[in-house]
């Protein structure tokens, strides 16, 4: 039987923090590095700006995920002992809002990609922004119960 665990708001809040955190910090390097990939990319220094309130807003989709599966899974570990099940259903959750974000950039003409930028076929979006919201979700949460855990010192 799986052992549930209870936690306190203090609790809750340091794992969140640790999610939100990891979640910026990986988006911003991810943000950054396919930055030349769009039309309105002019340098590192003058779009940095830019790549930052993106990782703000992947972080907060991040936390928001991570959060909906706690409150699902009744637990803040979950990560630890969730099954591929799980796993595949945030990665495939992290496609879907993938698609539908570069859809509305691109109706609402917030950004283009340069012809560098692979492209999804079918999908017809670019493959980093998607790969972005499928991996990096995943990978943030995974990090972040892991140090708030070992931080905790708590034992599963």
């Amino acid at each position: 039987m799986e052992k549930k665990h209870t936690a306190s708001i203090r609790e809750s809040l340091r794992v969140s923090g640790f999610v939100l955190v990891v979640g910026f910090l990986l988006n911003l390097i991810w943000e950054n590095a396919q930055a030349p990939l769009y039309f309105e990319y002019k340098g590192f220094y003058s779009h940095f700006m830019i790549c930052f309130v993106a990782a703000v807003v992947d972080a907060l989709v991040i936390l928001l995920l991570y959060l909906l599966f706690a409150l699902f899974m009744h637990n803040l570990y979950w990560p630890l002992h969730a099954g591929v099940g799980q796993y595949f259903l945030l990665v495939f959750i992290g496609g879907v809002m993938a698609v539908w974000f570069e859809r509305w950039a691109f109706v609402n003409r917030q950004w283009s990609y340069r012809q560098a930028m692979p492209i999804v076929p079918i999908l017809d979006i670019g493959l980093l922004p998607l790969l972005q919201l499928m991996i990096l979700p995943l990978l943030s949460i995974w990090i972040s119960t892991h140090l708030a855990l070992k931080r905790q010192h708590y034992k599963v």
